[in-house]
């Protein structure tokens, strides 16, 4: 702990007999020894202390990291899912018989009536469903339902879509 030579302990001890006198030397050395014990060992406790709790830090830093991951993996794979939802759905529309890219108002108005979605609805909840993807990725420790609520009081998609 401290760079002290043999020859600086025994000046010491000379000293300290000549102040303190042979009859009280023994109980001052055995109090000094009783009060660096102490001192020891608290600086151990406070030591070993620390790095517990650096430890408990570390390990609490790498679960959150892992659960953020995880949750970036699911937003993910929704993602994926939503962008092969929306090509098969195109895909279908496109490879359709009757599929006219300059089709008028009259020919929306008549899939509406057959009871066939239009181009524009599937657009439209393909849309809401990016859009709560993209939610859970940016806010993954929001509320599912208060996520859902913003998204129905935020209609940005349907006025773009209009």
């Amino acid at each position: 702990m401290f760079n002290i030579h043999s020859t600086e302990i025994l000046l010491i001890l000379i000293v300290a007999l000549i102040i303190i006198g042979p009859e009280r030397l023994p109980t001052a050395v055995k109090t000094a020894g009783l009060w660096i014990g102490r001192f020891r060992r608290s600086f151990y406790k406070v030591k070993a202390e620390i790095e517990r709790e650096l430890n408990t830090d570390e390990i609490r830093r790498q679960l959150h990291n892992e659960s953020v991951l995880a949750q970036i993996d699911e937003a993910k794979a929704k993602v994926e899912t939503v962008a092969k939802d929306t090509e098969k759905t195109v895909n279908t529309l496109v490879n359709t018989d009757d599929f006219d890219p300059g089709a008028s108002i009259a020919t929306d108005e008549q899939e509406q009536k057959s009871g066939e979605k239009t181009i524009k609805e599937e657009l439209h909840e393909v849309s809401n469903q990016v859009e709560e993807v993209a939610k859970e990725v940016y806010e993954p420790s929001g509320n599912p339902k208060v996520v859902k609520e913003d998204s129905e009081n935020n209609p940005k998609l349907d006025d773009a879509i209009s």
